[in-house]
């Protein structure tokens, strides 16, 4: 059977630590084309070439001021400083010994099967809605080159 990867395992990590409180983290790739339609390649279906690549990450999070990793205040520092900081999606270091509560300092990220590159923050909100839990998220475009570091295969 197929070793299906939990989404409590797979996380987003700034410079290094978890963000606290994660409810969601998402990671979207995407690809602009160029059309290459032309009178001899029949006119019947569009024709397209690659063009740039771009990419953005995103976390959904519980509010807290004690949490462990990345809150919204040292995101807020580093949105407001205005320089790239290090993101990478990937699973926990430990997720298949996962401990039931994290650790001092935060989860840690696994040195394979990651995504990685430089990030600037584009967006970070924070709800807090009469009655609920308060809330925040955090949007991260993605500048230069998103890394893949393999995870090597299972003998």
């Amino acid at each position: 059977m197929a070793n299906v990867i939990k989404g409590r395992d797979l996380m987003l990590f700034i410079n290094g630590k978890s963000i606290a409180f994660a409810t969601s983290h998402s990671l979207s790739i995407s690809q602009d084309t160029t059309e290459t339609t032309s009178k001899d390649s029949g006119g019947k279906w569009t024709s397209a070439q690659a063009g740039k690549m771009s990419w953005e990450m995103q976390s959904e999070n519980l509010m807290s001021n004690d949490g462990e990793g990345v809150g919204f205040e040292q995101l807020f520092d580093m949105m407001t400083a205005q320089q790239p900081i290090d993101a990478v999606f990937a699973l926990e270091k430990n997720y298949k010994n996962k401990a039931d509560e994290v650790t001092k300092g935060g989860w840690i990220p696994s040195t394979t099967g990651t995504y990685s590159g430089k990030v600037l923050i584009t967006s970070l909100e924070c709800s807090a809605p009469n009655e609920d839990n308060a809330t925040f998220s955090v949007s991260l475009t993605g500048i230069g080159a998103l890394k893949k570091v393999a995870t090597p295969a299972t003998a």
